[in-house]
């Protein structure tokens, strides 16, 4: 240690007083100009992070204004959407209403008109043939409706049977399900609202099919039988996609 503290006694009676401080001089300056140039290179440094900070921040709040904006785009179109799913609610819920409506209508003069047509709230609503592009070839759709507001289901058995001349005297009767490979025979039904009972047949060789008796039996959810007939020529209807296929080929 005491050595150390004599080192600048020796070194100053060695190389001088003046040159001594001469070296003092020199060194401080060496450090106050080494000390100033990391300073200022700290000071870029410090300059450049807080630039680049800065810069990102900016860019953040960019994307949070963007965020917010479509934020706010979405949350109106949101509100525009459900408003107009309110009105359309409400315009269900009105046809809906006037639906009931009607078919209270229609179940109070079909009781006085025609009750035979009528059974435990269920109808026979509709008998619509389809030709098909072969000329014996026929789609069938039968729907069932129920025209009174109910909760539960009702089940029953259908039959449908075609009755055609195959000569001028000569009457017979066809089971159209079984014509239609629709299975089982009658065919048993559950529903609630309507039902929708659809197939294919092909018309047997040599017939002129004259109407189709439509029978429904209900078995649960109402009693009773029900009976239809649907005349032949009134029940078919154009097939649209048969008519494009001619009229694109013409």
């Amino acid at each position: 240690m005491m050595k150390f503290t004599n080192l600048p006694k020796k070194l100053k009676q060695r190389i001088g007083p003046l040159a001594f401080y001469l070296g003092i001089i020199s060194l401080l300056c060496v450090s106050i100009y080494f000390a100033y140039w990391l300073g200022g290179r700290l000071a870029d440094v410090d300059e450049k992070t807080v630039a680049q900070q800065s810069e990102r921040l900016d860019q953040l709040y960019q994307q949070i204004e963007g965020l917010e904006y479509q934020t706010n785009v979405l949350s109106v179109e949101l509100d525009i959407e459900r408003s107009a799913n309110e009105e359309l609610q409400a315009e269900l819920t009105e046809l809906q209403n006037d639906n009931y409506a009607l078919r209270r209508d229609v179940a109070f003069y079909q009781k006085i008109m025609a009750p035979e047509l009528e059974q435990g709230g269920v109808v026979i609503e509709s008998f619509a043939l389809t030709p098909n592009a072969n000329k014996r070839h026929f789609h069938f759709s039968l729907a069932l409706l129920q025209i009174e507001q109910r909760r539960q289901f009702v089940e029953g058995n259908i039959t449908i049977e075609l009755q055609a001349r195959t000569g001028e005297k000569t009457v017979k009767r066809y089971n159209l399900l079984e014509l239609a490979n629709i299975e089982p025979r009658p065919h048993a039904f559950s529903m609630r609202y309507f039902s929708l009972l659809e197939g294919d047949f092909i018309l047997p060789e040599g017939v002129l099919p004259e109407h189709v008796d439509v029978r429904v039996t209900l078995t649960q959810g109402g009693q009773g039988q029900l009976e239809r007939r649907f005349y032949w020529t009134q029940s078919i209807r154009k097939n649209r996609s048969l008519e494009l296929e001619s009229n694109q080929q013409s």
